[in-house]
């Protein structure tokens, strides 16, 4: 996974989910960065947040099927320079 912040300039972070727990009212999602500094960073998904996921899932577009058909493949995935 990669993740960038605005308070982080360019710096673009590299992790991995390691846990999904629910805690009261919230789903915390656990994720481990791994480089430019091993972090642990959460967040917690909030009820609304929770649905608008799931209606993102389920709009799945044409678009994402080649993604999705390459997961399994032995090419390394094309990455854009910037998103």
């Amino acid at each position: 996974m990669r993740m960038r912040s605005t308070g982080l300039g360019k710096t673009e972070l590299v992790g991995e989910v390691v846990g999904l727990e629910p805690k009261g009212d919230l789903l915390i999602l656990h994720i481990q960065t791994t480089r430019p500094v091993r972090w642990h960073l959460r967040a917690g998904i909030q009820r609304f947040d929770r649905l608008e996921l799931v209606k993102w899932l389920l709009r799945l577009n044409v678009r994402l099927i080649p993604y999705l058909l390459r997961w399994k493949s032995r090419q390394p995935p094309r990455e854009p320079e910037e998103f």
